[in-house]
């Protein structure tokens, strides 16, 4: 099968989008499958190549500090990479899909798309998340420019089908994991050494409104275990200034990694004793995915719009969202009551096994058929 991968940005793994994609790409060429992957790039590492959009310097800073870019779409490029495939899947509904659709309908192409951004993840960037008249307006306008075109779109769990649905989105939905890789596993990973006597708290991610580090550094102040808990935080984002600031009024200076490779991360969630995943906004949560895989254990939002408490075992890794006294008094739970932690460590391993990556693949790989024969329908119909 020939599959084109629609995605604003793909080389640059700075965001989860990114990372989904390229994971589902590597699995899908593994699996036999020819991958064309439209996305930005200068024409090195994809013969579908696009221009990056520019919005002007300010704007420009704005979706850089997200860990984004945006792609500028090109006719002739577009109908290169989607003409000959079997199936098109748009992973954004930006300007690229929008113009990717429009051109699969036109050639008769099937196509699937993908919901892996909320409105609020835009507003929460630009102070305007508690402003329902403009997240209502996104969410009308992608349903107008892509999803009505589109039958089958994936998402990530089930807390985005929630929200489509209410939304009054009519598509035939797909509840697919992103999916963590197989080497993401329990392993023996003794503490640095100059860690050895400390507990370890990691939090990684994009360090940007919605995720609420904030949070996490104010729960740090208020439990009774301050002194000896160091935090690990890995990431980069607008937020990330502010938090450095924040870091310094805690009892112990928090590491910042910034950038980091997978070996790093699969050697600190081995190591770590907790890992906190405080956002409000999330469609899924692959960096908590990945920590559950290695059987570190989670504490998460119970806000309504985040995915991430499908990945708990245990309601003592459910805080109330926003709630910094509420998330000190979980962590203190399970820093004292270190036995139930190291059971949990077993039970949030085995059930994150639920959310491989390459059980995911084959879930992908049936809504590209379910798209292909609907395609095929309605052009017998005409």
């Amino acid at each position: 099968m020939i599959i084109t991968l629609v995605v604003d940005q793909f080389f640059q793994n700075t965001n989860g989008t990114s990372v989904s994609a390229q994971n589902l790409c590597r699995e899908l060429e593994e699996k036999g499958h020819t991958v064309r992957v439209l996305t930005v790039d200068n024409g090195d590492k994809t013969q579908y190549a696009l221009k990056e959009r520019n919005f002007g310097a300010p704007i420009n800073k704005i979706i850089h500090s997200q860990g984004m870019q945006l792609a500028k779409p090109n006719k002739d490029i577009i109908e290169h990479a989607i003409i000959g495939s079997d199936v098109v899947h748009v992973y954004t509904p930006f300007k690229l899909g929008q113009k990717v659709i429009s051109l699969c309908k036109k050639h008769n192409i099937p196509c699937t798309a993908a919901f892996h951004i909320l409105p609020e993840n835009i507003t929460s960037t630009i102070y305007m998340k508690k402003f329902k008249l403009v997240n209502a307006t996104i969410w009308l306008s992608w349903y107008i420019k892509i999803y009505k075109n589109i039958k089958h779109i994936h998402c990530p769990s089930l807390m985005v089908t929630n929200q489509i649905k209410r939304h009054g989105y009519r598509s035939k939905l797909h509840i697919i994991s992103n999916g963590y890789k197989n080497n993401y596993v329990p392993m023996s990973e003794p503490k640095p050494t100059i860690l050895k006597n400390k507990i370890i708290i990691v939090a990684t991610g994009r360090f940007s409104r919605e995720k609420r580090y904030d949070l996490l550094f104010k729960a740090i102040k208020k439990s009774k275990h301050k002194k000896d808990i160091v935090l690990i935080l890995g990431g980069k984002g607008p937020q990330l200034r502010k938090y450095k600031k924040f870091a310094r009024k805690l009892p112990n200076m928090p590491i910042f990694l910034g950038k980091y490779n997978q070996e790093q991360q699969l050697s600190f969630l081995n190591f770590a004793d907790l890992y906190i995943h405080p956002a409000d906004i999330e469609v899924e949560g692959m960096t908590c995915l990945e920590a559950c895989a290695c059987g570190c254990v989670p504490i998460v939002s119970d806000s309504k719009k985040s995915a991430t408490r499908q990945f708990v075992t245990n309601e003592q890794s459910i805080f109330k969202h926003g709630n910094a006294k509420d998330l000190a008094k979980k962590i203190d739970w399970w820093l004292d009551n270190p036995q139930e932690l190291e059971v949990q460590k077993t039970l949030v391993a085995e059930h994150a096994t639920n959310f491989s990556l390459r059980k995911s693949v084959d879930l992908y790989l049936d809504m590209f058929n379910a798209a292909i024969k609907d395609c095929k329908k309605a052009e017998e119909k005409l």
